[in-house]
């Protein structure tokens, strides 16, 4: 039987794509190729783009320090301080005429004078997604969004091998323990050598970065969880902050990477696992082999596991968690519903540990959602808002448990990460950390003895 030329032609084209598509997947087998397609860290526009010259990036002269900081293993991460504008303005003749390149110590520069200096200053440590440098495409637009907020400084860092920062640990590829130790040590430092304190301190991760994140701020509440890699490298005088960050900001966060390969696309067309999802054996036997899993749900549950007691997969828990997942719903390359399921499996946990403790604390829940013609009105004008909260953990210590889901309905996966929703979130991260401070000194000032 002769066929049509088209359907001819279609066929070969289905076929070359599934020929394709099956040799990819073979690759993936491989840890080096698997790695190398997870971090992507080899792409990226480098090549002429100055990261050392901030200004090529629309930002003001000297308003970005770019400094290198020692990770305890050896690595060279090249990162970023990005000073508020309203500091940046008050200092802007000694920042201008005191601007130098790249330095080893940020110590040595007037943005750190500044940052100690002030008694109000604010800090967001930013954690990028994968592939690019730490100045690659939507990510300035970020930096400068932030920097709009009074009094908040920005820290970011390129993770090892990605831009700039140095590679020199075997296996000399990006991995799970690596980025998390960048991580650690970005924290530790702001933490322990900045002397900035974790109540004034904002996480805030993308895509993978949201990965980091999550790990980092686990370490700092747990550094013995079971759910942390045991080769992680951690600062010899790693702090601990029990007592929480301000807040953690979540951009298209993920539970793990085994369950965002089940739907994920590249670029948003071409899927990864999805077309084995009538053949489970194969899909048992690929999801075995991913070597970096990445367990964002289990470190998030950790996190918010009740203080002192955490749970059967190590994690101690945290006195005080204020955290936000935020998500765009046209998001191509990690699906909203991902977020979702996050925060349903967090919101039950917090209503069941709310339910069974020994002081009966009780949560409080609100879910609103726009329907398909977009009638009701939903709080902030996102597409969906869920929130939970221990309020009586909050009202009695400070320490309370928030979880915050916001589905916005544009900004896709990477320009969402620089919109007006993220540096809100921030900043109300910081409003609602500043009102628990005052209200737990007026505690403190009730319960005083005063003549």
């Amino acid at each position: 039987m002769a066929w049509n030329p088209l359907l001819k032609k279609s066929f070969y084209v289905v076929a070359a794509g599934a020929w394709t598509w099956a040799l990819f997947l073979v690759l993936l087998l491989n840890p080096w190729f698997q790695r190398h397609a997870l971090y992507a860290h080899t792409i990226h526009s480098g090549f002429w783009h100055n990261v050392s010259n901030p200004e090529e990036f629309g930002f003001a002269k000297g308003q970005v320090q770019p400094f290198t900081l020692k990770t305890a293993d050896g690595e060279s991460l090249f990162c970023w301080h990005v000073l508020p504008l309203d500091v940046y303005l008050e200092h802007e003749n000694e920042i201008v005429q005191k601007t130098t390149g790249l330095v080893e110590d940020l110590k040595e520069t007037v943005g750190y004078r500044i940052l100690k200096k002030d008694e109000g200053s604010k800090v967001v440590i930013n954690f990028h997604g994968n592939a690019g440098h730490v100045a690659q495409g939507h990510r300035p637009s970020t930096y400068r969004s932030i920097s709009s907020i009074p009094h908040t400084h920005l820290l970011t860092c390129d993770y090892r091998g990605f831009g700039k920062s140095t590679l020199l640990k075997a296996p000399n590829i990006p991995t799970e323990s690596g980025l998390i130790t960048d991580g650690i040590s970005l924290i530790n430092y702001i933490l322990a050598d900045l002397g900035h304190p974790s109540s004034r301190t904002v996480l805030l991760g993308q895509s993978l970065g949201t990965a980091v994140t999550t790990a980092s701020a686990l370490y700092f509440t747990d550094p013995e969880s079971t759910l942390l890699p045991t080769d992680i490298t951690p600062p010899q005088d790693a702090v601990q902050s029990k007592g929480g960050f301000a807040g953690i900001v979540l951009v298209s966060p993920f539970p793990s990477l085994p369950v965002l390969l089940e739907t994920y696309r590249i670029f948003g067309i071409l899927p990864i696992l999805s077309p084995l999802r009538g053949y489970p054996k194969i899909a048992k036997f690929v999801n075995a082999r991913i070597v970096d899993r990445w367990p964002t749900l289990e470190r998030l549950t950790a996190l918010l596991a009740p203080s002192g007691k955490g749970d059967s997969r190590g994690g101690s828990g945290c006195d005080g968690v204020r955290l936000t997942l935020l998500h765009a719903r046209n998001d191509q390359d990690i699906d909203f519903r991902l977020s979702e399921d996050i925060y349903a499996t967090l919101e039950s946990q917090i209503l069941s540990s709310s339910s069974s403790s020994e002081s009966h604390s009780h949560s409080s829940v609100l879910e609103e959602r726009r329907s398909i013609h977009g009638g009701e009105r939903v709080k902030r004008g996102a597409f969906a808002y869920r929130r939970v909260e221990d309020a009586e953990s909050t009202k009695n210590d400070g320490g309370g448990k928030s979880v915050e889901l916001e589905i916005v309905r544009y900004g896709g996966h990477n320009e969402v990460v620089g919109f007006a929703q993220v540096s809100l979130a921030v900043r109300r991260a910081f409003r609602e950390a500043e009102a628990e401070a005052e209200e737990g000194k007026a505690r403190f000032r009730v319960g005083l003895d005063v003549e």
